[in-house]
């Protein structure tokens, strides 16, 4: 086999690993992944991107949230906590879904004029690329240069 086709064979098998491991590295690390849609974005008030999830909180549910110690300086989506522990994560070869399990989700779409509720931010994405996608890449590309 000539240098030329075993160099065109590789580069063919590296293209090829590049979705594998993508959708590998999000399965491995989906509590990652929930993690920044729940805690670093709903909990903050922000939706997928970077936008206030508002209208802000009714006064009566202002009161409610705060009689029951709850954040109450923006909209957090948190209640009963029943909305982020629904939060699913899959991963397939062409792309992530992020889904929430609770009935009431369409409500809160149609409440917060928002569909960009799920979905993870562009700084988020960055740093799970940076620390699970790209080592994963790496790591299978060395596999494949070394044979």
């Amino acid at each position: 086999m000539s240098v030329v086709s075993k160099f065109k064979r590789k580069l063919k098998q590296l293209e090829a690993s590049i979705n594998p491991s993508i959708k590998k590295s999000i399965n491995a690390n989906k509590k990652v992944l929930i993690k920044m849609q729940t805690d670093d974005q709903f909990y903050n008030g922000e939706d997928s991107n970077d936008q206030p999830i508002f209208p802000s909180y009714a006064y009566s549910t202002f009161l409610i949230k705060k009689r029951k110690g709850q954040k109450v300086s923006n909209v957090t989506l948190k209640d009963s906590g029943d909305l982020y522990k629904s939060i699913k994560i899959e991963a397939t070869t062409s792309q992530m879904m992020i889904s929430a399990n609770v009935d009431y989700f369409k409500y809160l779409v149609l409440h917060y004029h928002n569909n960009q509720l799920l979905g993870i931010q562009d700084y988020n994405l960055k740093i799970f690329i940076d620390k699970y996608i790209l080592p994963n890449i790496e790591s299978k590309f060395k596999a494949i240069i070394a044979k």
